[in-house]
């Protein structure tokens, strides 16, 4: 068995490590002495985790608790504080800390923690709930940290706030296991997408020596496939073999079900069974199978006027933790499948897409499928696109018929068509206090897109513009839960909240670090059903200004 101790001093090691070839090798080693009870979780936490990807981790401990804690260690607050602002990590100034003061050096009955021990009491912490919990919270901590080493110190304070700087990212472990199990890189990240969590996918590979006996679990959402974004109209109809269907601006769902159980699963990931409790009676009243995987689109709608409602609508219904029949009432929605993935103990993911939409046809009953045609004439596509903008949708998606179904990757077999300047999807990793009637919201939003090469966040761009003073006030409110620090009126947090950004122009910037800048951005909607991996590139930027380029010369 291994101790936390250990998982500590390998992960201070690979931080200083920036060839990936020797990264891999280290971890390897590693994970390859794990025991088979070791592997979900170690993984899990290297990535931050203390569950699979997919469920929210539900720590809630804040630098706040965090500091209180430490406060209780008789640590100087005011040299933690230093520490803090000179370096902006406070699990590197917890760990100098622990090593200035000798925190536990001279403690010779002090625990000494097995990973699982770790892994334990933060499953302890998690459950704590209610009004004393925060104290509970700061008792069982102040318990953990007196017995740790600075270096178990550091990647406990990195796990807590879901920040682990060690660059090892879930490529990083996928080759990883790509290494140890001798198995293709694209295999492994198809599996992963199948699975849904790399912990879960490690032990498998641990027990089992075929991996192509992994399936899809249901309950446990998969990674959907994803679209490319088509030039035009052109891309699609050269090819011939496309179907074009509605691209509506609301939830992405997967259904699962089994008998009378249903879970529905957003793009991110997220469980919204709670939210839709009328998407849940729909499914009830007409999948007569007993086991399904279903995949459609979850839109705010006016049924008076027959259209669908912009996003914003239907984000409500997932922030809403109460009061659902009102709200149920206040914004209905509309269900349209587009797939289905599994059908009575069959995947289906290897049939090609018009036999899956036949299977579809078969079993929905009076459920809606997405609006779609089939057309080699690109003026007609072209209508159909105009009667899809014409009811406030985005535009159009094209599949070909013989595409097998690719979970979790992105793919040109499915395009995107849309009908404006190509939006960007960014994280927000700081903001500034408003002024005047915005005084009281973070309204300066610092949006950043990720360096695919490194998985750092580089700043794009800063705007105010874009969302309305309620909406300003929702995402104050979500932005604060995820603060890291605050200097004066400038606020940095964690990249977590996702948000759609238009632009007049891509201009080379030595302003930003990521040497780009979008001239005129204003955040057109914020996406809470997207995570921070599912956001933009500074590589996608770079196309997209060459591209830019070109339409200008």
């Amino acid at each position: 068995m291994k101790y936390f101790l250990d998982l500590a001093q390998l992960m201070e090691k690979i931080e200083k490590i920036s060839e990936k070839n020797l990264k891999i090798d280290i971890l390897s080693r590693f994970i390859r002495e794990l025991e088979v009870n070791e592997i979900k979780i170690t993984i899990w936490l290297i990535l931050g985790n203390i569950n699979e990807e997919w469920v929210d981790n539900n720590l809630n401990v804040s630098v706040g608790t965090i500091i209180k804690v430490l406060k209780n260690l008789n640590i100087d607050l005011k040299d933690l504080s230093f520490l803090y602002k000179e370096s902006g990590d406070l699990a590197e100034a917890v760990k100098i800390i622990f090593e200035r003061y000798n925190i536990n050096k001279n403690n010779w009955f002090k625990r000494k923690y097995k990973i699982i021990d770790i892994y334990n009491e933060l499953k302890k912490i998690e459950s704590l709930n209610g009004e004393e919990s925060r104290h509970k919270k700061i008792l069982y901590l102040e318990g953990i940290y007196k017995n740790l080493d600075p270096l178990e110190a550091k990647l406990l304070t990195r796990i807590l706030q879901g920040d682990m700087r060690y660059g090892v990212l879930d490529g990083t472990i996928e080759d990883v296991l790509s290494y140890l199990y001798n198995i293709s890189d694209d295999k492994i990240k198809h599996f992963h997408a199948l699975i849904g969590d790399l912990g879960t996918l490690a032990e498998y590979l641990y027990k089992n020596k075929d991996i192509n006996n992994i399936s899809l679990r249901l309950f446990h959402p998969y990674k959907p496939m994803l679209a490319e974004k088509a030039e035009n109209f052109k891309e699609a109809i050269d090819n011939q073999n496309y179907i074009f269907e509605f691209k509506f601006d609301g939830i992405r769902a997967q259904i699962h079900k089994e008998k009378d159980k249903i879970k529905i699963f957003t793009r991110r990931l997220k469980d919204v069974t709670n939210s839709f409790p009328d998407i849940v009676k729909l499914i009830l009243e007409n999948i007569k199978n007993d086991s399904i995987v279903l995949e459609g689109e979850i839109v705010a709608w006016d049924f008076k006027n027959n259209i669908s409602l912009p996003f914003q609508e239907i984000s409500k219904r997932i922030k809403r933790e109460y009061n659902i029949d009102q709200i149920i009432k206040d914004i209905p929605v509309r269900l349209f499948l587009f797939d289905i993935i599994y059908l009575d103990g069959e995947l289906l993911i290897n049939k090609d897409f018009l036999t899956r939409r036949k299977i579809l046809e078969s079993v929905k009953n009076n459920l809606d499928i997405v609006p779609y045609i089939y057309t080699k004439n690109e003026e007609e596509a072209k209508e159909f696109f105009i009667k899809s903008i014409n009811i406030k949708n985005e535009g159009l998606i094209a599949k070909k018929l013989n595409s097998l179904y690719l979970p979790g990757k992105r793919d040109r077999s499915w395009l995107k068509i849309k009908g404006h300047l190509e939006p960007l999807d960014l994280v927000i990793i700081g903001g500034e206090w408003g002024h005047g009637r915005r005084k009281n919201f973070i309204s300066d939003l610092y949006l950043a897109a990720r360096d695919d090469t490194t998985g750092k966040f580089l700043m794009i761009t800063k705007t105010f513009k874009g969302l309305s003073d309620k909406e300003y006030e929702q995402l104050t409110k979500e932005l604060l839960k995820y603060k890291i620090k605050e200097n004066g009126r400038i606020l940095y947090f964690k990249p977590k909240i996702v948000v759609e950004t238009i632009y007049d122009e891509i201009q080379r910037s030595q302003k930003y670090k990521s040497g780009y800048a979008l001239r005129f951005a204003r955040i057109n909607k914020i996406r809470f059903d997207k995570s921070e991996k599912d956001i933009d590139t500074i590589q996608r930027v770079e196309e997209l200004y060459k591209k830019q380029l070109k339409l200008e010369l």
